[in-house]
C-alpha cells in the first residue's frame, strides 16, 4: 500500500499544471481543405480557419481568418500564396519579382513577391492580396476553374479551384462570419 501511496505522489508531483491542447478540425471539399483550430490563449478562445490547396512540397494558395479579426461582409480576408524551401536552398520565387495571376476568364491581378528566411533559416517567399483588392480575387477565384500564377514572365503555379466556394463559406462560418460579399 506504501509503494502504491508514493507513486501516486510521484506521478501528481510530475503531472505539473496542464497546458490546453489546440483543436483542430480538418474538411474537404474538391481541391480544398479546411483547417479549423481553436486555442486558449489564457485570455479567451482564438480560432483561425484557413482554406488552402496546394502543399505537399508545392506552393499553396491560401485564405486565413480569425475570429478575432474583421471580416465579411465589411473586410475580406486576404489571399496568399507561399512558398517554402528546404534550408540552404532557395524558393523559386524571388523578393521583388513582378508577377501576375490569371484566371481562365482572363481576369488577371499583378502584385510583388516578397521573400525571406525565417528564423530557423529556412527560405520563403509567399504574394498577397490583402483588402480590398482580395474580395475582387475571392470573387474571381469562385466565378473561375484555375487560378494561375506568373512570376517574372514565367509560369510559375497552378491551382485549381473546384470545392473553393464551399471550403470558403466553411472557413468563414467556423470562424464566426458568412460568405457574403463573396456568396451571395
Amino acid at each position: 500500500m506504501l509503494f502504491s501511496a508514493l507513486g501516486l505522489v510521484a506521478f501528481t508531483a510530475n503531472a505539473g499544471p496542464s497546458t490546453p491542447q489546440p483543436q483542430t478540425d480538418f474538411w474537404e471539399y474538391g481541391s480544398w481543405r479546411v483547417v479549423a483550430e481553436t486555442i486558449d490563449t489564457g485570455e479567451d478562445l482564438r480560432r483561425t480557419c484557413t482554406a488552402l490547396t496546394g502543399g505537399d512540397g508545392t506552393p499553396t494558395l491560401s485564405v486565413e481568418i480569425s475570429n478575432g479579426d474583421g471580416g465579411p461582409p465589411h473586410t475580406f480576408p486576404s489571399v496568399e500564396v507561399r512558398e517554402s524551401a528546404i534550408r540552404g536552398y532557395p524558393t523559386r520565387m524571388q523578393d521583388g519579382q513582378p508577377l501576375y495571376i490569371r484566371f481562365d476568364d482572363e481576369d488577371s491581378m499583378d502584385a510583388t513577391v516578397h521573400g525571406y528566411l525565417d528564423e530557423d533559416g529556412f527560405a520563403q517567399a509567399y504574394f498577397r492580396f490583402d483588402h480590398p483588392d482580395s474580395q475582387w480575387v475571392l470573387l474571381a477565384m469562385r466565378r473561375n476553374h484555375q487560378l494561375d500564377a506568373v512570376v517574372a514572365h514565367q509560369p510559375y503555379a497552378t491551382f485549381f479551384l473546384d470545392g473553393f466556394t464551399a471550403a470558403y463559406v466553411k472557413a468563414m462560418e467556423q470562424c464566426g462570419f458568412s460568405g457574403a460579399g463573396v456568396v451571395d
